[in-house]
């Protein structure tokens, strides 16, 4: 059972928002785009959770990965009209909001890009601080984005839980000392617990 928290971090991709399809197939067409060699989709997926910038380094190589972010950015932006919460998402964290604690998002994404997902699919007024990828000299899974989103908040360690569904997220977690995380996935790590969201907006009801 959680105990008394202040705050709850999600994760965004995949998370609160159903977009890992669009991502994997924005870098997709930005190999094509820029000419370079194709990869497997489901490597693609591996990749989610990383940094942006650090993907590109993965797929277009460190010389190409400032223009292939650029591009990834305009493909996506270009698909977002098709995104959507995942479901259970809102309830979630308008449960969160109406107990008064705090909701903080750590993305690996651009953060011009995460805004622009939150506000589509009507999330952004929950969400109380942001940290993307491009805030960070280090993205998942180092602990520098949730330490510097809980320094935006004014909360510990202690004072939080992590919401996730990717290794990266829960290595985040772990490194920056987080006791209490939720993975949404298939149970791979063996501590953190796995849940579903809605399961999530259950154990609300005890926090």
């Amino acid at each position: 059972m959680v105990g008394v928290v202040r705050g709850v971090v999600f994760d965004l991709d995949g998370t609160l928002v159903d977009t890992v399809p669009l991502h994997a197939k924005s870098w997709v067409e930005t190999c094509r785009r820029l000419g370079l060699p194709v990869p497997p989709v489901e490597f693609v997926y591996s990749l989610m959770g990383l940094r942006a910038l650090d993907i590109a380094r993965l797929l277009c190589g460190g010389e190409n990965a400032e223009v292939a972010l650029r591009v990834k950015n305009e493909v996506y932006l270009s698909l977002i009209g098709d995104a959507r919460p995942v479901s259970g998402a809102p309830e979630v964290l308008r449960v969160l909001k109406g107990r008064g604690l705090l909701v903080g998002v750590v993305t690996s994404s651009s953060r011009h890009v995460a805004l622009r997902v939150l506000e589509v699919t009507g999330l952004l007024g929950f969400i109380d601080a942001l940290v993307a990828g491009d805030d960070v000299g280090r993205g998942k899974p180092d602990p520098e984005p949730l330490l510097k989103l809980l320094g935006l908040l004014g909360l510990g360690v202690g004072d939080v839980f992590v919401v996730g569904d990717s290794r990266y997220d829960v290595d985040m977690a772990r490194g920056a000392g987080v006791g209490t995380i939720f993975f949404l996935g298939e149970g791979v790590f063996g501590d953190p617990r796995v849940i579903s969201i809605r399961e999530l907006r259950e154990i609300l009801r005890f926090v």
